[in-house]
């Protein structure tokens, strides 16, 4: 089965846009071995004293064996206006998630590149592993949580800031699947294992209300908290989106 979903109409309100990688909303569920995948495209034009245009687009691809999962994601975002341009993020994922036990404990490997300019990234590179407990698992409700090691190197726009951290990345994940509504949130905690007051608490919630069997109308809001950010940037980060999503 492959689905290819739109977002039609973003709009968004921000203090800084933050990127929250959240690879936990992007899974899919499917009881089926094979590929699936989505698109998302995202366009907003408005003008009032200046013309500011927003451009996004996401590509996710899905494997499932019967014992393995591979996600891939590429991500990108620009917005310009008045001969500014306020964002240039993106990032590019890959995860693979391999069963241990037949229901609790998955092993999961993941790399990932991740450039955002609004918060003084030029590059960002992790790589990482560690385990995954499925916590509850149904089909109103699933919970999972997990605890991995990261290696990260990071650098800032202008080059004269260049980190290598070693870090736990550790989180919550929860959904509840109702017939017309579905809300799902993730919570991630990244300390330095190296320095317990250098760490990131990242958040994104998503609800969605089914329209037609289609389409849903969806509102998210992710936040980022990071107490040693680059000059310049402050220490948290937030965004609000809604959207119409359409699925076939």
């Amino acid at each position: 089965m492959k689905t290819i979903v739109f977002l039609l109409l973003i709009l968004s309100s921000s203090a800084v846009f933050a990127q929250v990688v959240n690879i936990e909303s992007r899974r899919m569920r499917s009881d089926t071995t094979g590929w699936i995948g989505t698109a998302e495209a995202s366009f907003q034009f408005s003008k009032s004293v200046d013309e500011i245009f927003d451009l996004g687009a996401l590509i996710h691809l899905q494997f499932k064996g019967k014992n393995d999962l591979w996600l891939f994601l590429n991500e990108m975002r620009i917005i310009k206006g008045a001969g500014t341009q306020f964002v240039n993020s993106g990032f590019a994922h890959v995860r693979y998630n391999r069963k241990v036990t037949k229901e609790l404990l998955r092993w999961e490997f993941f790399a990932q590149y991740q450039y955002n300019k609004a918060l003084e990234v030029g590059q960002r590179v992790l790589a990482g592993t560690g385990p995954r407990l499925k916590l509850y698992d149904s089909d109103k409700f699933r919970a999972y949580i997990a605890s991995l090691y990261m290696y990260e190197y990071q650098e800032s726009v202008d080059k004269l800031i260049i980190e290598r951290n070693h870090r736990t990345s550790s989180y919550l994940s929860f959904t509840f699947d109702f017939d017309r509504v579905e809300f799902s949130s993730t919570v991630y905690f990244q300390p330095n294992m190296q320095d317990f007051k250098d760490y990131r608490v990242l958040s994104q919630s998503d609800l969605m209300f089914k329209i037609f069997e289609n389409l849903k109308f969806k509102t998210g809001f992710n936040y980022r908290y990071d107490t040693r950010p680059f000059p310049g940037v402050p220490k948290t980060t937030y965004y609000l989106s809604n959207g119409l999503r359409f699925e076939f």
